[in-house]
């Protein structure tokens, strides 16, 4: 079996807009990014709009026989190379968590295309499921993104691209709609903006 990961994007926007990308692997499984709102909550706990692409309803990742067991909302601690991934599920919000699972499909293809990571798994060189993953974002923390994988650290903490989340915003993909920030990440097709302050 192989474990893969596949970088996606995610759109940092403050008048423009750069890429925030990824990386692909093999060996086990693989993660690709790409973005999911259910990845992320708004500041008043409003849930995430659903991928507009389809999605396995109710479907986890035993159900496809990957290596870790999860389903949309849980949360993952994703590293490892781009060609041997290694995985493990994380509480969300937590120092190991670093992105939270927006869906699980059968093919990495079935993912939204603004997600920032998919994880997937071959075996004989075909695919047997995939993780669809956004950013375990949190208004008030912080993370590192400027590593191979986004990292949770204190706010004080030195960063390489360090992004403090200052609110999250459902059903806008402008991010002149931030009230305090003037920069963030902007998931489109999705239709969400995770507003953020860099340090």
């Amino acid at each position: 079996m192989t474990n893969l990961r596949r970088a996606g994007l995610a759109l940092v926007t403050v008048v423009a807009v750069a890429v925030l990308g990824g990386c692909a692997s093999e060996t086990e499984g693989r993660a690709l990014p790409d973005a999911d709102a259910d990845a992320v909550a708004s500041t008043t706990a409003t849930p995430a709009p659903a991928s507009s692409r389809p999605t396995t309803a109710g479907t986890t990742a035993a159900d496809l026989d990957l290596e870790v067991d999860v389903e949309p909302g849980d949360c993952v601690a994703l590293g490892g190379a781009v060609d041997d991934a290694t995985i493990d599920n994380a509480d969300c919000g937590s120092r190991t968590s670093n992105y939270k699972v927006v869906d699980v499909v059968t093919s990495s293809d079935e993912c939204s295309g603004d997600i920032d990571q998919t994880y997937f798994e071959t075996r004989g060189g075909v695919e047997t499921g995939a993780l669809c993953l956004d950013i375990d974002w949190k208004v008030g923390e912080c993370m590192d993104l400027g590593g191979e994988d986004p990292q949770r650290i204190d706010c004080s903490a030195t960063a390489i691209l360090g992004e403090k989340v200052s609110e999250i915003l459902i059903g806008t993909s402008d991010v002149n709609e931030c009230s305090s920030s003037d920069a963030g990440y902007v998931y489109e097709e999705r239709n969400f903006v995770v507003c953020t302050d860099s340090f």
